[in-house]
């Protein structure tokens, strides 16, 4: 049995000490936003939160139309830009529950950085990689290390030396016009902005080192608070290297063709 709970901004939720989605981070989530009224990518977020609880376990029965009238009754109360979670907790067996809520969005201030390479590898081969888990706390510690040395977000390579992902975004890099990211064996979270760009654009998914970021004529970072974000210098050993993505056609080209897939996944909750 699966249950709802709609959480409103400033309300708070009650989570039995036994329940495995407290104790162990037994739980899946996504991030959506939130602008204009509408959810962007709900299709693509709903299907992926499927797919991760069935291979979890995670009875997940809560009819589509049933979470969508949970998520307008947030929205009646939501500013015009927010970002919007969905957890599904295991509770007991064959239980869960579903929590809807939000957050303000995280601003990106100023320029952006990307710290080359994180201290903590990815571990490809571990269980729980291509899923959105709440065992977060890895993420969490590579995200600070990076905030650390002010930078948004690290590049982490996986055991064997290639690129895999950020703590909380996916890498591109763009090189004499073509576009390129890490292939998904290399232990990384497929994420729902970066489908859409390798469904909008000819990407080149393969094995990458941080030095081909280095060579890069542009780097960008994709999640779904942020879209696409384009990296304006990477910090080396210690030292800062400017990149001129913002400035690099692809960026505008991609912009506009992650527009046209926003619009095509997008329902009106108000």
């Amino acid at each position: 049995m699966s249950a709802l709970e709609v959480i409103l901004p400033g309300q708070t939720v009650s989570l039995l000490p036994q329940s495995a989605g407290l104790a162990h981070g037994y739980a899946v989530f996504e991030t959506l936003r939130y602008a204009g009224g509408r959810l962007e990518f709900w299709e693509a977020h709903w299907r992926r939160l499927h797919r991760a609880a069935s291979k979890l376990g995670i009875n997940c029965a809560i009819p589509e139309e049933r979470v969508l009238g949970g998520l307008r009754s947030l929205a009646e109360v939501l500013p015009d830009e927010a970002v919007v979670k969905l957890s599904l907790l295991k509770e007991g067996e064959g239980e869960a529950r579903l929590l809807v809520y939000s957050r303000t969005p995280g601003p990106v201030r100023g320029s952006v950085g990307l710290q080359l390479k994180s201290p903590f590898p990815v571990n490809e081969a571990a269980p729980l990689i291509g899923l959105k888990t709440h065992n977060y706390l890895e993420n969490f510690m590579v995200l600070e290390a990076a905030h650390a040395v002010g930078c948004y977000d690290s590049a982490r390579v996986n055991l064997r030396g290639f690129l895999a992902e950020g703590a909380i975004s996916n890498l591109f890099f763009v090189k004499d016009g073509d576009w390129f990211t890490p292939d998904e064996r290399h232990g990384l979270l497929a994420g729902v902005i970066r489908g859409a760009l390798i469904g909008a654009l000819p990407v080149e998914k393969g094995d990458f080192s941080p030095r081909d970021l280095l060579e890069a004529d542009a780097v960008f970072l994709t999640n779904s608070s942020v879209g696409l974000l384009p990296v304006d210098w990477l910090r080396v050993d210690g030292a800062t290297r400017m990149c001129s993505s913002r400035s690099n056609p692809a960026f505008s080209e991609a912009s506009d063709l992650l527009e046209a897939c926003r619009e095509a996944d997008s329902i009106a909750l108000v």
